[in-house]
Order: C-alpha cells, then sequence, then structure tokens
C-alpha cells in the first residue's frame, strides 16, 4: 500500500515538476554556452569558441558573484574577449568583475522598477594588451617590469632613451618604487616609458572607478596595484606604438560595461553606421552592503525612460 501510493504521487507530481524546469529561464552557465556559436563568428581566425566557454564557466565557479550580475553585462563582456581573442581569466588576459552600478535600472519579479545592481566591468590586464600588440607584426618583445628600491636603477632620456636594471639577487629587494614597460620593434628600433610608484597611485586616484561607499579604491587597483601599475606604463608607452584594430578597440573597451551581444569582427563594428557598441562606462561601487535596489519615485526621469523602454518607445 506504502509503496502504490509513493508511485501514484510521484506520477502526479513529475510532470507538473518537469513543466515547472521547463518553464524556468536558463542559467548564466546555460546562456554562455548556448551562445557559443555566436562568439565562434566573432572570434578570430584559429581562435576555438570551446575554449572561451570553459573559461567563462571556470570564472563562474571562481568568481560566484558573477551569477548576480546583469546577464547581459557578463555576456557582452565575453563577446568583446571572444572579438579580441583573448581568454578572460587565465593567462592575466582579462577580467569580469562584479561590481554595484546605481544607474542601473530594472524591474525586479514582482514588477516593480527599481535602480542599483550588479553588473560584470571587464579588465583587460598587461598580458592581454601585450598579446593584442605582439599580433601587429611590428613587435618584436614587449616587457614590462617593477623596480624595487633595493635594485640597481638607472635611467637615461636622451636621443636614445635607455634603461640599466639590475635586480638584488643576494637578498630582499624591498619595496616597488617604479614600473616601466620596453617594446622592441621588428625594425630593430625601440621605445619605453617608466612611471614612479607616486605617479602610479596619481593615476590610480583620478581613474579607478571601483570604490566601497567610504570613497576607497577596491578591485585590481587594490589587489594587483604592480600588475595594474605595468599595464599603466604599457597604456602610456601605447602612444607612441603602431597600434592594430584589436589594440585600439581594446583600449577603448577596457574598463567599460557592455551590453550588447553582436558578434561583429571589430573591424565591421569600427567603421558601421553605429560604430560603438552598447557599452556604459559604469560608475561603479564595491557591493559590499548594498540592498537589492532603492525603488525609483514614480516622477523619477529614469523611471520613464525605463518604462519607454520596455513598450520600445524613445526616452523623453
Amino acid at each position: 500500500m506504502g509503496r502504490e501510493l509513493t508511485r501514484r504521487v510521484q506520477e502526479n507530481t513529475a510532470p507538473a515538476a518537469e513543466d515547472q524546469k521547463k518553464d524556468a529561464p536558463p542559467s548564466l552557465g546555460q546562456r554562455i554556452t548556448a551562445l557559443r556559436d555566436q562568439f565562434q563568428l566573432a572570434m578570430p581566425r584559429g581562435a576555438e569558441a570551446a575554449q572561451l566557454v570553459r573559461d567563462a564557466l571556470t570564472c563562474l565557479r571562481t568568481t560566484p558573484k558573477l551569477t548576480m550580475c546583469d546577464p547581459d553585462s557578463v555576456l557582452g563582456g565575453l563577446m568583446t574577449c571572444a572579438q579580441l581573442g583573448l581568454r578572460p581569466g587565465v593567462l592575466g588576459h582579462a577580467w569580469l568583475l562584479p561590481f554595484w552600478d546605481k544607474n542601473l535600472v530594472w524591474t525586479d519579479e514582482n514588477g516593480r522598477t527599481r535602480r542599483g545592481g550588479h553588473r560584470a566591468q571587464l579588465i583587460i590586464g598587461y598580458q592581454g594588451y601585450r598579446e593584442l600588440a605582439q599580433r601587429t607584426g611590428q613587435i618584436a618583445t614587449l616587457t614590462g617590469r617593477v623596480v624595487h628600491e633595493h635594485d640597481q636603477f638607472d635611467l637615461e632620456y636622451g636621443l636614445a632613451d635607455n634603461i640599466v636594471h639590475r635586480p638584488r639577487l643576494d637578498g630582499p629587494r624591498g619595496e616597488a618604487v617604479g614600473y616601466y614597460a620596453v617594446v622592441k620593434y621588428t625594425s630593430g628600433g625601440y621605445n619605453l616609458w617608466h612611471l614612479s610608484k607616486a605617479e602610479a597611485e596619481e593615476h590610480r586616484d583620478r581613474f579607478a572607478m571601483a570604490r566601497n561607499k567610504a570613497g576607497e579604491v577596491v578591485g585590481p587597483w587594490r589587489d594587483n596595484f604592480d600588475e595594474m601599475a605595468v599595464k599603466t606604463a604599457f597604456l602610456r608607452l601605447a602612444r607612441w606604438m603602431p597600434k592594430s584594430t584589436e589594440l585600439a578597440s581594446a583600449i577603448e573597451a577596457d574598463g567599460s560595461v557592455r551590453v550588447d551581444l553582436t558578434p561583429d569582427n571589430l573591424d565591421a563594428m569600427l567603421h558601421a553606421e553605429h560604430p560603438e557598441p552598447d557599452a556604459i562606462d559604469g560608475e561603479v561601487v564595491d557591493e559590499q552592503g548594498q540592498a537589492d535596489g532603492d525603488p525609483l519615485r514614480p516622477d523619477d526621469p529614469d523611471l520613464t525612460a525605463h518604462l519607454n523602454k520596455q513598450e520600445g518607445g524613445g526616452t523623453s
């Protein structure tokens, strides 16, 4: 009797559970996997979208808060990685980092319009820039290094800029005091750029968007200062380097929040009638302590714009 009752309950509930499963929206991981063919269309020749999907799923496991982000911001960042041929989360190419965007307007499950939510911001690393720069075919080597206080370091500017850097090998090298990048061209020439630690800190304080409520810098500039400083030296140097379409686009996309999923190649995107992707330079802060979003007033212009967008109309 008991077994028969169990069987009948299972038969009656299984279809309902299956229907409920079918009605559930796809998870972020499922959406990433479903976009594999779109990623492949966007990628440079020889790159594999299957690898990008595996890297992206690894990012979700190592940074679980990405699942709290606006899904399109995660997928848009991955589309940029696909177009640039960079691997997110590995090799120091690029990272997708969750931040709280106080300007995001969205509708909750109860139909209430709210402001504020998580988005994913694409951060391109020094190694990613290095990879893109070397694809130009005009660069033999590109090197970035950290100078420590007990190293021997000499810098001379003139007709032939020159750096002599001898790291200390017989003891502690001390604190970081400077950063530099050197590019050598296949033609035989070279360029270099040096930043003191004070200059790197000034750049961080001026441009780092990721901050907590107290205004303190968070994110990569706090957790990986030296790497971000070397990247800054490279970006200063890049002004004097030959640029490929990919390198110029990477500089433009770095630090942005992209929410479109157009798989067009970068050359087409740059020269199209509407060349800019739907990207937002989000004013973002650390997500710690943020609520699920503040309700908007009926007379808030952001609410009117949001409702018009949902209905397919324009903004006032």
